[in-house]
């Protein structure tokens, strides 16, 4: 307690039991250095004797007080300075040998506003300071333990700010020091949707008091890199009991974490061979399985083809680029990780320091940070796996590029996979295919082959035993139908050798620049029998000046099949015409007739050896659908494509385009 500056009791006994009273030692000092006044308290206090107190010289009080202080020359420098400055007010601490410490206060004693000297009081706060050293000694114990605890630990007031972070916290919220922390919420430091949970959680402590224990809460920071924390929140309380904020202690389990779903993903992506139907989907599994590791808004496969020197990106997802198309080896940045088989993360400086040596040149939307990682086959590089952002410099480092390194040999290993189960299944098809081929061919040598040759044999037969009995008119008869057997088994014979050697491949493709007007008006000269026997009309509408790109041997066979096939289902004294136009850099060829027409059903057996069988013509014209087979595959030979459009009863138009001359 303060002494007040001016002391003007009349009543000397009042005086002294207000002094007596209090708790401070006091001092009162005349100007000319004697002792006006003290209390018991201060010859207690400093353990003065009766004999120094009784000379009333403050300097001997001084002299017989200094070796009991930690720092005489000190105070006796600060005595002097405050007698020497008779108005100054002056506060201090003074510490002892013994440990003791006093709370020392000194003002001039003044009355009627003149100072006649100065007044000192002395408080013993060796308890007090006791006991707020060990409350700051405990406090730093426990910062020290908080600070170095592996776990998050942080409290929040009602508005849900921060008001304590240690340093696994502040590294979760990728601080440098707390103060950074203190007073913001979790959405300046996490993303939207991680830090609007966080909110929910804590919104829901104040409201209802019930804490939150061992929730697994997945962060994303504002760089986008993902942390796993298990959280434990409970409501902190005043001493009224009232709710006055949160405290949270958080786990970082990413490590466990990511190991969980490193092994996830090596699974789906292993298991993704035997699920996905095809290559495309198991890209995209493998794109998927990767965005649960890191960030993948920007991601592409690119596989490298050694033999063909060509590069192929089959799958691609970007937010700016279109799929890049196939192209031979150049300087990307992916042709730069093919070429050193490393995998490699470049920002904006690295690119540029690549740029300026001439390892890679821009291409594509320009990336703050990209990451590409080899796919390899025998220590043999067959890929690039690429992840980049646009915007975040820091999507990518280290951590990442490790990790997808690590799943990278699961990931070409499963493309490998996918790869030879697709030639197997493809040699598979192949074989049943070839297996029906052969089926189909012993069975039209069995039956459609040997027919004609059963009419043949019957016809000479009965020229050979009857020829003395029969009319000149007769043998003409069956000599006439000889004939168009013959010609019957010999345009068969002729499209089954030629079909058994495109089967084999032995049949060689020569296109050239060719007339289309003439080859028409050859092959119809071909068949103008056939067609004249039913009084059928050949039309050549075809563009007289229009060259083709074709193989003519090919061509012939086409138009060939095509006006046969037309001429056997059209109706005596019908009409069959042949046009052309141009679509593009393609030629389409219309050969039109005006006969029977088919069903929805028929057409989409066309064209399939599995469903070919004998067909009776108007005039029980006899055939196996194996001529349309063989047109079919010879247009394809020249990358065209070959259609029908008929109706029954309305007669049908069979298409094909073969292109342009070069």
């Amino acid at each position: 307690m303060n002494l007040i500056n001016n002391i003007n009791y009349s009543n000397e006994s009042i005086l002294n039991a207000i002094i007596e009273s209090t708790a401070d030692g006091i001092l009162v000092v005349s100007k000319d250095g004697h002792i006006l006044k003290t209390n018991k308290k201060f010859k207690l206090l400093w353990n003065i004797s009766d004999s120094i107190l009784e000379t009333n010289d403050d300097e001997k009080i001084i002299a017989s007080v200094l070796e009991q202080l930690s720092e005489p020359k000190l105070f006796l420098k600060n005595v002097k300075e405050l007698y020497s400055q008779p108005e100054k007010e002056s506060s201090d601490i003074l510490n002892f040998i013994d440990g003791r410490v006093f709370e020392r206060y000194s003002a001039p004693y003044k009355m009627d506003g003149e100072i006649l000297g100065r007044v000192w009081s002395f408080r013993d706060i060796s308890t007090q300071k006791q006991t707020e050293e060990t409350l700051n000694h405990e406090r730093i114990v426990l910062r020290t333990i908080i600070d170095n605890l592996p776990d998050a630990i942080y409290a929040k007031d009602i508005k849900f700010r921060k008001t304590l972070a240690n340093k696994a916290d502040l590294n979760n919220m990728g601080c440098i020091s707390e103060a950074e922390a203190i007073g913001k919420t979790d959405f300046e430091f996490f993303s939207v949707e991680s830090a609007t949970v966080a909110y929910n959680d804590d919104k829901s402590i104040i409201e209802t008091g019930q804490p939150v224990i061992d929730r697994e809460e997945d962060l994303i920071d504002k760089n986008g890199r993902r942390n796993w924390i298990l959280t434990t929140k409970i409501p902190l309380k005043d001493k009224n009991g009232n709710i006055s904020g949160i405290i949270g202690v958080g786990r970082n389990i990413t490590n466990r974490k990511k190991n969980e779903l490193i092994r996830e993903t090596l699974y789906e992506i292993s298991e993704s061979v035997l699920t996905t139907f095809d290559m495309p989907m198991l890209y995209k599994k493998i794109h998927h399985a990767v965005a649960n590791l890191m960030p993948a808004k920007n991601f592409f496969i690119a596989l490298f083809d050694e033999n063909k020197n060509v590069l192929s990106f089959p799958y691609m997802v970007d937010e700016y680029d279109e799929p890049y198309d196939p192209k031979p080896l150049g300087k990307g940045l992916t042709e730069y990780v093919i070429r050193t088989g490393k995998p490699i993360l470049i920002d904006a400086k690295k690119d540029m320091e690549l740029c300026e040596a001439g390892e890679v040149e821009l291409i594509g939307t320009p990336a703050t940070i990209w990451l590409g990682v080899p796919l390899k086959e025998n220590d043999r590089v067959t890929g690039v796996i690429v992840l980049q952002d646009y915007d975040n410099p820091k999507a990518y480092g280290n951590d990442e590029l490790q990790l997808l390194v690590f799943i990278s040999e699961q990931i070409a290993l499963a493309i490998a996979r996918k790869k030879n189960a697709e030639e197997v299944q493809k040699y598979v098809a192949e074989l049943n295919e070839l297996n029906q081929t052969k089926d189909k061919f012993f069975s039209i040598i069995a039956h459609d082959l040997k027919n004609p040759f059963v009419t043949l044999l019957g016809f000479s037969e009965i020229l050979l035993s009857e020829y003395k009995e029969l009319q000149s008119d007769e043998v003409l008869y069956f000599i006439n139908e000889m004939k168009n057997t013959a010609d019957l088994s010999f345009n068969l014979l002729q499209n089954l050798l030629q079909w058994s050697r495109s089967q084999t491949g032995k049949i060689e493709f020569h296109p050239s620049n060719i007339n289309l007007f003439k080859i028409v008006q050859q092959n119809i000269l071909l068949v103008n029998k056939a067609a004249e026997k039913k009084d059928i009309s050949l039309v050549n509408n075809v563009i007289e000046e229009l060259d083709l790109y074709a193989d003519e041997d090919m061509l012939n066979t086409i138009i060939r099949n095509l006006l046969t096939n037309a001429i056997k289902f059209t109706n005596t004294n019908g009409i069959i015409s042949v046009e052309s136009r141009i679509n593009k850099s393609m030629v389409e060829i219309d050969i039109k007739d005006s006969g029977v027409g088919m069903d929805a059903e028929t057409v989409t057996k066309l064209f399939r050896l599995e469903s070919t069988q004998s067909t009776t013509g108007t005039n029980n014209e006899t055939g196996t659908g194996l001529g349309l087979i063989l047109c079919k595959e010879f247009v394809e030979k020249h990358d065209g494509k070959i259609w029908v459009n008929s109706e029954v009863g309305k007669g049908s138009t069979f298409c094909f385009s073969i292109p342009l001359k070069e």
